[in-house]
């Protein structure tokens, strides 16, 4: 009796590669945590890119001073809240666009070149935005569009980058470093700006700054990086096999990416939820990175300065708590996904997701109820405290979210990361609007009820998340998709 085997493709390339000599420089087996780095710095420029507007808008009564008496004798721009609402808009809008080419864009060029060409429109989006402020408003919010459409592929980079480089034990390790650009670049731009806001070098040198930095660090990431851990020059066959292990690789997955079709993720029921808790947790980091330095600023009253100290402040320990929490998902594998609360007739058990209940639906409450305290109080103290509670706990319901996500779609997670990224630049291209509604003079009664609003809406979003959001827990990547 004859037995044909077939061997994976991964297989043959590790087999292939095993025959050969080793590289000349391996890394010390440590290529994927170069890759890590890398990746981490590209992606806080892009997303500092996109902040910089948030604090730096506080910064232009220079312009402001100078336009009236050459242009106009009516209200500028830069005193209208619904003028600076559109040009946070601008960037969400951008982002949308960005957004709906960014899977097949992904799949079919890969992450290297889609996120080198996407980080490369946010460098010019913002080395070219003082120049456009200097023309008006529209200038302004192409530019920001520009700066939008760069940052809009961030989520997916995430999720593409972890799932090609990271050894299934350490994927949330690299979630989690990764999605910290979003608080470092905060904790970088916010001091920055504001120290550069008040000598004479001025608001404008800080566009020049970081937007000459993106150009340079996506040159080296071009470089350096590769779609395909086994074709890195500087990735050994020790290396290769810890990040493939347990993976099921072949060539037609990029294949199969493309062929999935999109109404399979929509009515996937456990997407639906991830996305649903999604959009409300990005609605209240939304609100704590776009407005975060209004609201310390006309709202609490701190000078430019203490603003700026003041939002980097809370974005370091968030940094901290997230960089300490990805290592601790992984190291918390023995414990199960999911739990009985209580036990019926099957299958109607309840069950709770222990692991995403921690780093998922906890920081999503734990944040409205900061939300909440900043509502009822007017004292600048408590408020501040309440305000730094809510970003350090934000921090944590990007790693539970993807874990989740990686969990249910697997080999899809960038078609995933994609709904969820679309789900966020929605919610930052409404929140503006509704802002501009509410908080049109930037009153604490105004700012009281809009918090208020958003502390129920995330309530809402994440209370069914424990009961329907349910996923298999398992330790290998089967090769089956799920939808």
């Amino acid at each position: 009796m004859s037995f044909n085997y077939k061997q994976t493709d991964f297989e043959v390339d590790l087999e292939n590669q095993e025959k050969g000599p080793e590289t000349s420089w391996m890394c010390w087996g440590k290529t994927r945590f170069l890759i890590l780095f890398i990746g981490l710095v590209c992606i806080t420029c892009t997303n500092a890119n996109m902040i910089l507007m948030n604090f730096t808008v506080i910064c232009m009564n220079d312009v402001i001073s100078e336009q009236k008496t050459t242009f106009t004798n009516g209200t500028h721009w830069l005193e209208k809240s619904s003028d600076i609402s559109l040009t946070f808009s601008a960037a969400a809008v951008g982002a949308i666009f960005g957004t709906i080419p960014a899977v097949t864009l992904i799949a079919r060029y890969g992450i290297r070149r889609v996120l080198s060409v996407y980080g490369l429109l946010s460098a010019a989006g913002t080395i070219l935005t003082p120049l456009a402020v200097e023309y008006g408003l529209i200038p302004v919010l192409i530019a920001r569009f520009f700066q939008g459409v760069g940052a809009s592929v961030l989520y997916s980079s995430i999720g593409t980058i972890s799932e090609s480089w990271s050894p299934i034990t350490e994927i949330g390790t690299f979630v989690a470093f990764l999605s910290s650009a979003f608080q470092i670049s905060n904790i970088v731009t916010m001091p920055t700006a504001g120290f550069l806001c008040e000598p004479s070098l001025g608001w404008r040198s800080i566009y020049y700054i970081f937007g000459g930095i993106t150009v340079v660090l996506y040159i080296v990431f071009y470089w350096y990086y590769n779609d395909a851990p086994d074709k890195h020059k500087n990735v050994g066959k020790k290396e290769l096999r810890r990040i493939r292990d347990g993976k099921i690789i072949t060539s037609s997955t990029i294949k199969t990416q493309l062929q999935v079709k999109y109404s399979q993720i929509f009515t996937n029921w456990e997407v639906f939820e991830i996305t649903l808790a999604i959009i409300g947790g990005s609605a209240s980091v939304i609100c704590l990175n776009n407005y975060g330095p209004i609201y310390l600023n006309k709202v609490l009253g701190l000078n430019i300065r203490e603003t700026g100290y003041s939002n980097a402040i809370p974005y370091f320990f968030a940094a901290i708590v997230k960089f300490a929490a990805g290592p601790i998902t992984d190291k918390l594998a023995h414990i199960t996904e999911r739990v009985s609360l209580f036990t019926v007739v099957p299958p109607f058990d309840i069950f709770f997701q222990i692991r995403l209940i921690m780093f998922a639906f906890v920081p999503q409450v734990a944040m409205a109820i900061g939300y909440l305290v900043m509502s009822f109080t007017s004292h600048v103290i408590i408020a501040q405290v309440a305000y730094t509670f809510s970003v350090v706990l934000a921090g944590l319901n990007v790693i539970g979210m993807v874990k989740c996500a990686q969990i249910v779609a697997e080999k899809h997670l960038a078609l995933i990361m994609a709904v969820i990224s679309m789900s966020s630049w929605v919610s930052a291209f409404i929140l503006p609007i509704v802002i501009g509604i509410i908080c049109p003079t930037n009153s604490h009664a105004e700012w009281s009820r809009f918090y208020l609003f958003v502390a129920i809406f995330v309530i809402l979003t994440n209370i069914p998340f424990p009961f329907l959001a349910r996923v298999s827990g398992r330790k290998r990547v089967a090769p089956e998709t799920k939808f």
